[in-house]
C-alpha cells in the first residue's frame, strides 16, 4: 500500500510506492518494505541532527529547512527561494547579497551594523569614517577632581578628542585624563590643540591676534606683542658737538651719548678709563697729585710736589734735585770727565785750594807738585816714582797726574770712597773723556744731604729719578693733579700747547661751545608735547618728567586698551574678525554678508520660524527616508524618537550564546536519562536568575547508535534550577556525547 507523505501544512508533498524510495528533498524517503532501508533512515536523523552541515547548501531544499553553513559558520533558513540567516548578523567586508527584509549585516571593516529594508542597506551605527579611527560624538561620564560623574559628549576625529561638550564646569581627574585638556566649561570646550577657523561676532574673552594689523603712531599692532608708542614733534632735537647720536624727532627712539674716550683722539670729550685714567696730547693747568705722560709748557710756572723720571731732556733745570742717575753732558772736574753714572777721583790741583792749610787729619796725599813750603814735616817716607819728579819752584814747572785726589775711608783699610779723575783717567776707565768726581761704588756717595743742600745744581742733562720740583719739564712720567681748579672741574684745552681747567657749572646746565672756548651754561630744547592717550608734562629736557600711555581695563571711553592681570580686557563693541572663542554673542547687527535662512534676512534682531519647501523632504505623516536619520539628542518623552544605541543602552540586555556538550551519555531504548546528557548555563557575572529574560536551546550534535527505530526518541528542552539553567540533549540510543546550542538574555 503507497504512503501519501504530507508536508506540515498539510498539502501532499509525494506519494510513496512500496519497495521505492524518494530522493526529491534533501533526505531520502522509503517506501513500505524497501530493502536497507535502517541505513537510509539513520543518515536522514544524521542530517537533521546537523542541520546538514556542510559548507554548500542542500540541493534539493524544501521551504523551512534549516542549513548549518559551516563556512560561516552560520545557521540558515530556507524560504523557498533562497537561504537567509537565522538569529545573527552576517559578518563580512562587502554587503550580503540578496537579503531578507530586517536582515542584518555586520561590517568587519569599520565594525558597523546595517539593517536591510527590503531594498537597501541602511547605517545604523556607530558612527564612523572608514580607515580613521573612531570619528563621531560619544556619550560618556567624565570623573572630576571632586570624584563627581558628569555626563558629557565627547566630539572625537579619528580617535583624538578635538571638543567636550558638557552642561557643568569642572577640572578633570586624572584619572581619566583626555590630553589637551585640563579643565571643562559650560557649553562646548575645545582642545588647546585646535581652534574654530571662521569669523566670529560678539564678545570674546580673549583673541590671539588682530585679522587686519591697525596702525598705532604708524606703528603696525596686530596684538600679538607689545608695541612702543613714539611721539611725532615738529622741533628735532639735534645732537652738537661732543654728542653721538642721530637727530631726535620723537618719531622713534635715539640714544645719545657724550662723544667721550680715555685715549687720546682730537675732537673727543676726555673720559676716563677703568682706572680713572685718560690719555692726552698736551694739558696746560696747574696740576697736584700723580701725573703721567708729557708735560710741554710754553710759558708760566709749572710746580710739582714730586718728580720721578728716568730721563730728563731739554733745558736746564732750576731747583734742588734729590737724586740724579746721570747728567745728560758729562762735566770734567779737574780735568775728569763725570756725567754721575761712574765714580771719579778728582785730582785736585793746588792751585785750586784756596786755605792755606791743610787739615790736621790729612795724614796721606800723593801730591806731584807743591808749591813753596815754610814747613814740611814728615814722619813716614816720601818715595817718588821713576816717571815722577818732584821740582822745585819755579817758572814752566809742572806736575803731572793721573789721579787728582781720590778720598780713603778712615776704617784703616786705605779704601778709596771717591775719586776726582782727570780727563785723561775717565778715558782709560772707560767713563768718557770728561774728568768727573765718582764714588768707588756705584751708588755709594750722596751730592748733599737733606739738611746740608747744594744751592744751585746747573747741568744740561740729569739722568735718573729726580725729586723735588721742577720749573719746566719736556716730559713727565706720573703728576699727581693739575694745580688749581675745583672738585667737579673739567680739564680742556684753551689753546694750543695749553690745557685749563674748567669749573664745574651750575646744576642742570651743559657744556657749550662759542667757537672759541668751552663754558656751561642752560640747554635750550625745543619741547617735546605729549599727543592723543599720553598723560604727562612737556618734555623740555631740563627736568624728569615721567609720561605714560591713557590706557584702561575697564571699558572707558576715549582710552587705550589695556590688560589687567589676567591679560583681560573690557570694551563696548568690537567689530572685528575674530578668531577663537566666543562666550556669547549679544547682538549681530547684520551678520556678515547679510545671510538668509530660507528667504529670511537673519541678524539676530528676532526669531525666525523656518517654513521648510524642501521638495525631497519627509512629509510629517507617510513619508519615506532612504537615508539616514540622525537625531540631536536623547528621548525625553515618551513619543521621542530614538536610535538603536539608545534603545540598546536603555535596555540594558546581557545577551549570551554558546554550545557545550553534555556530562556524559546513555544508550538506552526508550527512555531518556537525566543523570547524564545534560550541561548547565550560568547567569553572567552581575546577573541572577531573577535576571533572565528568555532562554532558548537548540541541538549541535546528535552521534546515534545502530538499532534507532520506532522504539526511539531525540530531545533538547530546558529546566530552570536555583541558581542555574540545566540544558538536556539526547537521542535514547547514541554512541557519543551530544551537544547542544543556547541563547540566554538578561535583564
Amino acid at each position: 500500500m503507497a504512503y501519501v507523505i504530507n508536508r506540515s501544512d498539510g498539502t501532499a508533498f509525494t506519494t510513496l510506492q512500496d519497495s521505492t524510495i524518494d530522493t526529491t528533498s534533501s533526505i531520502t524517503l522509503v517506501g513500505r518494505n524497501y530493502i536497507g532501508y535502517g541505513e537510509i533512515q539513520n543518515e536522514n536523523f544524521l542530517f537533521l541532527l546537523e542541520n546538514f552541515s556542510n559548507t554548500t547548501a542542500p540541493n534539493k531544499p524544501l521551504s523551512g529547512q534549516l542549513w548549518w553553513d559551516t563556512t560561516g559558520p552560520v545557521l540558515k533558513i530556507y524560504d523557498g527561494t533562497k537561504w537567509s540567516e537565522v538569529g545573527a548578523a552576517t559578518i563580512s567586508e562587502t554587503a550580503p547579497v540578496d537579503p531578507q527584509a530586517g536582515a542584518f549585516w555586520y561590517k568587519s571593516g569599520s565594525n558597523t551594523l546595517y539593517t536591510y529594508n527590503g531594498t537597501s542597506w541602511v547605517f545604523i551605527g556607530p558612527e564612523t569614517a572608514e580607515g580613521f579611527g573612531v570619528t563621531r560624538a560619544r556619550s560618556t561620564t567624565l570623573k572630576a577632581d571632586t570624584d563627581t560623574d558628569y555626563p558629557v559628549i565627547l566630539i572625537t576625529v579619528a580617535d583624538i578628542v578635538v571638543g567636550i561638550v558638557s552642561t557643568n564646569a569642572f577640572t578633570i581627574n586624572s584619572s581619566n585624563a583626555i590630553t589637551g585638556f585640563t579643565t571643562v566649561d559650560t557649553g562646548i570646550t575645545l582642545s588647546s590643540a585646535y581652534f574654530v577657523n571662521g569669523a566670529l561676532k560678539g564678545n570674546a574673552d580673549t583673541a590671539t591676534a588682530l585679522k587686519t594689523v591697525r596702525q598705532i603712531n604708524g606703528v603696525g599692532f596686530n596684538g600679538t606683542k607689545n608695541i612702543d608708542i613714539s611721539a611725532n614733534t615738529t622741533h628735532s632735537l639735534t645732537a652738537g658737538n661732543y654728542i653721538a647720536g642721530e637727530d631726535f624727532n620723537g618719531s622713534a627712539t635715539t640714544n645719545w651719548s657724550v662723544d667721550a674716550t680715555s685715549t687720546n683722539t682730537i675732537g673727543k670729550v676726555v673720559a676716563r678709563n677703568a682706572s680713572g685714567g685718560f690719555s692726552a696730547g698736551l694739558i696746560t693747568a696747574d696740576l697736584e697729585g700723580n701725573l703721567t705722560g708729557n708735560v710741554t709748557a710754553a710759558s708760566g710756572t709749572s710746580r710739582f710736589d714730586v718728580v720721578e723720571a728716568n730721563t730728563f731732556i731739554g733745558a736746564t733745570l732750576t731747583g734742588n734735585a734729590f737724586s740724579a742717575t746721570k747728567l745728560r753732558t758729562a762735566r770734567d772736574i779737574n780735568g775728569v770727565p763725570f756725567d754721575g753714572l761712574t765714580d771719579i777721583t778728582v785730582p785736585a790741583s793746588a792751585r785750586t785750594l784756596t786755605d792755606t792749610a791743610l787739615a790736621a787729619n790729612v795724614v796721606t796725599s800723593q801730591l806731584e807738585s807743591v808749591g813753596e813750603l815754610t814747613s814740611l814735616t814728615v814722619n813716614g817716607t816720601i818715595t817718588v816714582s821713576t816717571n815722577h819728579t818732584i821740582a822745585a819752584g819755579g817758572s814752566g814747572s809742572t806736575t803731572t797726574a793721573t789721579r787728582l785726589m781720590r778720598l780713603v775711608a778712615d776704617d784703616g783699610t786705605d779704601t778709596s770712597v771717591v775719586d776726582l779723575i782727570s780727563p785723561d783717567s775717565s778715558v782709560s776707565s772707560g767713563y768718557g773723556t770728561k774728568g768727573a768726581i765718582i764714588p768707588n761704588v756705584d751708588e755709594a756717595l750722596d751730592l748733599g744731604k737733606s739738611a746740608k743742600r747744594f744751592d744751585n745744581v746747573y747741568a744740561n742733562t740729569f739722568n735718573g729719578a729726580l725729586v723735588g720740583n721742577a720749573d719746566t719739564a719736556t716730559l713727565a712720567t706720573t703728576a699727581t693733579n693739575i694745580a688749581g681748579g675745583a672738585a667737579g672741574s673739567v680739564a680742556y684745552q684753551t689753546a694750543s700747547g695749553a690745557t685749563a681747567l674748567l669749573p664745574i657749572g651750575a646744576a642742570n646746565q651743559v657744556l657749550k661751545s662759542t667757537g672759541t672756548t668751552v663754558q656751561w651754561g642752560a640747554p635750550s630744547l625745543a619741547e617735546i608735547i605729549p599727543g592723543n592717550y599720553i598723560t604727562g608734562s612737556n618734555f623740555d629736557g631740563l627736568s624728569t618728567q615721567t609720561w605714560a600711555v591713557d590706557a584702561a581695563t575697564a571699558n572707558t571711553a576715549s582710552k587705550v586698551v589695556a590688560r589687567d592681570s589676567s591679560g583681560n580686557f573690557a570694551a563696548g563693541t568690537i567689530t572685528a574678525s575674530l578668531s577663537g572663542n566666543a562666550t556669547t554673542a549679544t547682538t549681530a547687527n547684520l551678520l556678515s554678508g547679510s545671510r538668509t535662512i530660507n528667504g529670511v534676512v537673519f541678524d539676530n534682531s528676532g526669531n525666525i520660524t523656518v517654513t521648510a519647501t524642501d521638495p525631497n523632504a519627509v512629509a510629517k505623516a507617510g513619508g519615506t527616508m532612504t537615508g539616514r536619520l540622525t537625531l540631536s539628542a536623547d528621548p525625553t518623552s515618551s513619543m521621542h524618537a530614538a536610535t538603536k544605541q539608545y534603545v540598546d543602552a536603555s535596555s540594558g540586555y546581557t545577551i549570551v550564546s554558546g554550545s557545550s556538550s553534555t556530562v556524559g551519555y546513555t544508550n538506552q531504548v526508550g527512555s531518556f536519562n537525566n543523570g547524564s546528557n545534560y550541561f548547565d548555563v550560568y547567569p553572567p557575572a552581575g546577573k541572577t536568575m531573577s535576571n533572565l529574560i528568555a532562554f532558548i536551546p537548540s541541538i549541535k550534535t546528535i552521534h546515534y547508535a545502530g538499532g534507532v527505530d520506532g522504539n526511539d526518541s531525540l530531545r533538547c528542552t530546558y529546566t530552570y534550577l536555583g541558581d542555574r539553567i540545566r540544558v538536556y540533549v539526547q537521542n535514547t540510543e547514541q554512541r557519543s556525547t551530544p551537544a547542544a546550542n543556547y541563547l540566554g538574555v538578561w535583564s
